[in-house]
């Protein structure tokens, strides 16, 4: 693997005045699965550190990491998770009734994995859609569900090619991805070279201030390089000639903004919403240091508690949910398999691997059938009314939840 470059200019304003406000170590790279425990726990670390952009008040990662090592071949998929398709279905019908989205109407989903969010859309609305995403496998497993892929990444080169083969686009949606993009400028400028006249993209990422406010912490990965609120992404967007039209907050993975951009010279009016998500921000201290540096306090406080209530427990837990977030939150808090037994998971290409870094190998869900444990951590709790409803008949513990405080179910 090639090693991370040092991010020293901000990747919105270009600014050097970049000041690090929390260090979480050390860590491997968070979706990375190994064959044996020796593997995992021998995983190569690098520095997970947070820095806040003085200018314009980007908060994003210390390196960078090659996207072709992260994302050719990807083990999540969006399908398995219940609460995101459910997500997706609500989004087709806001969007079909805000946007004058019909049969007609051509969709590009950037990073749309194994296509669960177009085949929401497609149901809902009937419209043509586009997978773009760099992973071959998840394109492969698309297509064979009839969604049509293009295994590439999405910036404005291979936008030139989606144009030529299949013209502008009504639509451009992007979750969870736009927080994973290093030349966010060209991601930008890719979208406005796809979209029509009155095209919207809509973007979906988790937004800055419930990260903070909800302590959300185990986000921090290497694949996340950037977390946003909306001051940082209004200076992007009018250096492309666009403009944020919309933003609204959504429950999903812990507080989730959905933002649209537009053409400046588009049809749409700007909500007011928008100045409200800013203005919030400002009165709030968001675009000053003293805000973060608090909160690194407070995280350093969590990290440790975790710890310790894990040890006190000596062994008699198992955790459910194979996320990033969840190797983040182990990892940071120096937990490994001799406090926890195992993890349980659903996706199948995560099954009988080993956690990077601690070693703690993944199972089935039926392994905790077996299983006598009084405690079950739950790693992906941004789903934890989903995933304990999916546990109650075969599990009789109690749950810790660990954000935004450790709690015991």
């Amino acid at each position: 693997m090639a090693e991370p470059k040092k991010h020293t200019n901000c990747r919105v304003c270009n600014s050097n005045k970049l000041i690090k406000y929390l260090d979480l170590g050390l860590m491997p790279m968070a979706n990375s699965l190994f064959n044996t425990e020796q593997e995992a726990k021998n995983a190569k670390r690098y520095p997970l550190e947070l820095m806040f952009c003085d200018d314009c008040g980007l908060s994003q990662l210390s390196i960078v990491v090659d996207p072709s090592e992260l994302y050719e071949y990807y083990t999540y998929r969006s399908s398995v998770n219940g609460g995101y398709v459910k997500h997706c279905r609500q989004m087709a019908k806001d969007l079909a009734s805000k946007y004058n989205l019909n049969k007609e109407s051509f969709h590009i989903d950037v990073a749309g994995n194994d296509g669960a969010l177009l085949i929401e859309f497609q149901d809902e609305i009937g419209l043509k859609g586009l997978n773009v995403d760099p992973a071959k496998n998840l394109c492969d497993i698309a297509r064979e569900k009839g969604v049509n892929s293009y295994p590439i990444f999405f910036n404005y080169a291979n936008s030139e090619i989606i144009l030529r083969e299949q013209g502008k686009a009504d639509l451009i949606t992007a979750t969870n991805v736009f927080a994973h993009v290093d030349n966010v400028k060209d991601f930008i400028d890719a979208s406005k070279n796809l979209l029509s006249k009155d095209g919207v993209l809509v973007l979906e990422f988790p937004y800055l201030v419930d990260f903070i406010e909800n302590n959300e912490f185990d986000t921090i990965y290497f694949e996340h390089l950037s977390y946003f609120s909306l001051i940082p992404i209004m200076r992007l967007c009018a250096n492309s000639d666009m403009k944020i039209i919309d933003a609204e907050k959504k429950s999903i993975h812990g507080g989730t903004i959905r933002v649209s951009i537009a053409h400046e010279n588009s049809k749409y009016e700007v909500n007011r919403s928008v100045s409200t998500y800013v203005n919030e921000e400002i009165k709030k201290g968001y675009n000053n240091i003293d805000v973060y540096l608090g909160w690194s306090d407070k995280v350093n406080e969590m990290i440790e508690n975790l710890n310790l209530n894990l040890q006190a427990i000596n062994g008699n837990c198992i955790g459910f949910g194979a996320s990033a977030k969840g190797n983040t939150l182990l990892n940071s808090s120096k937990i490994d398999n001799k406090l926890i037994k195992f993890i349980a998971d659903e996706t199948p290409e995560k099954i009988g691997k080993y956690s990077a870094g601690t070693g703690i190998k993944i199972v089935s869900k039926d392994v905790i059938k077996e299983d006598d444990s009084e405690f079950c951590l739950i790693l992906a709790w941004n789903f934890k009314d989903e995933l304990m409803a999916k546990l109650n008949p075969i599990y009789k513990g109690k749950y810790l939840i660990p954000i935004p405080e450790l709690v015991c179910i």
